[in-house]
């Protein structure tokens, strides 16, 4: 049997997420395979979590002394949303001491947690996006010249970043630099995106072993103004349809701009690419290469619509490392 370390934590935000999340993968793992243990990342300290009990990670070979032995593990499954399980940092670690992990490397991690160059970067190789700015910090606020760029209403958000944390629909250009601000809170870069008027969808894909697929499409309808942090981890405050009521023909389209930004962006293990269906067509307004997996997240129930149970999909997740 395997061990297991069940990545969890972070130092965002979604901590409270990516904790939710790995007692998912901890509740469904097949036991019959692996041996799965609690490793708890924070800027506190990295732990293994044993009930009451938590052991200290040695960041030398990330291994854990218990009282009787040495603690080492076989691969890790990475379930920590935000940094530095998402940005690259904690994937170049794994990759220096030769630990395999379930998810892109160090660059392609790094690269897709940076929502404006994964915005340029599909739109580099024809896959169609939005309009989008970029503004840093320490730059002064040009709302006029932001506002003729994108256009209102807008979306302003952290350009690192998931879970919807700090973002906001602007309507008109006085509310933009307050909206900047709030986004600045998150980030020290904010992404401004041209308002997309359409339905939404998001579609998952998943690498297994030399394949990579198109696992079901989701239909969004959030009942607050747009799919926000609440929404997303509120089920009375959304309804996420699956499978998506749409064409056949759209469907298709739609699983097939997924897998061919999966693979743009170099994305391994799993994925959810999220879209807007305006009257353009299919445009991906967003890339999640740590999908949440709690129990009520999207990605396990569009697995679970393309006959993947929670234990088959973590299995063929370990089963491309291990």
């Amino acid at each position: 049997m395997k061990n297991i370390a069940v990545i969890t934590g972070g130092y965002s935000g979604e901590d409270v997420i990516s904790r939710k999340s790995a007692m998912m993968v901890m509740n469904n793992i097949d036991r019959s395979l692996y041996i799965p243990y609690l490793i708890d990342i924070s800027k506190k300290g990295w732990f293994y979590i044993d009930g009451t009990k938590q052991y200290e990670v040695d960041k030398n070979d990330f291994s854990v002394k218990l009282e009787s032995n040495k603690l080492r593990f076989n691969a890790a499954f990475l379930a920590l949303h935000g940094s530095p399980g998402e940005d690259g940092l904690l994937q170049g670690y794994f990759e220096m001491i030769g630990m395999p992990f379930t998810s892109g490397s160090a660059f392609t991690m790094a690269m897709t947690f940076n929502k404006f160059a994964t915005i340029q970067l599909l739109k580099s190789s024809g896959i169609p996006v939005e309009n989008s700015v970029l503004h840093r910090k320490k730059q002064k606020i040009n709302v006029s010249r932001i506002g003729k760029q994108v256009g209102y209403p807008c979306f302003v958000k952290p350009n690192f970043g998931g879970s919807s944390i700090g973002i906001s629909k602007v309507l008109k250009e006085e509310e933009l630099e307050k909206a900047i601000h709030r986004a600045l809170m998150e980030s020290e870069e904010v992404i401004i995106e041209s308002f997309m008027k359409g339905r939404e969808f998001t579609c998952g894909v998943i690498q297994n072993g030399e394949k990579t697929q198109a696992i079901a499409v989701t239909e969004i309808v959030s009942k607050n103004d747009f799919f926000d942090f609440e929404s997303k981890y509120d089920p009375s405050l959304v309804d996420e349809i699956t499978p998506a009521p749409i064409a056949q023909d759209l469907y298709l389209k739609c699983q097939q701009i997924a897998v061919e930004t999966f693979i743009a962006l170099d994305c391994k293990g799993m994925a959810r690419v999220d879209f807007i269906l305006s009257p353009d067509g299919f445009k991906v307004i967003e890339v999640n290469t740590v999908p949440g997996m709690t129990e009520v997240s999207i990605y396990p129930q569009m697995a679970a619509a393309s006959g993947i149970s929670k234990t088959e999909m973590i299995t063929i997740l370990l089963n491309n490392i291990i």
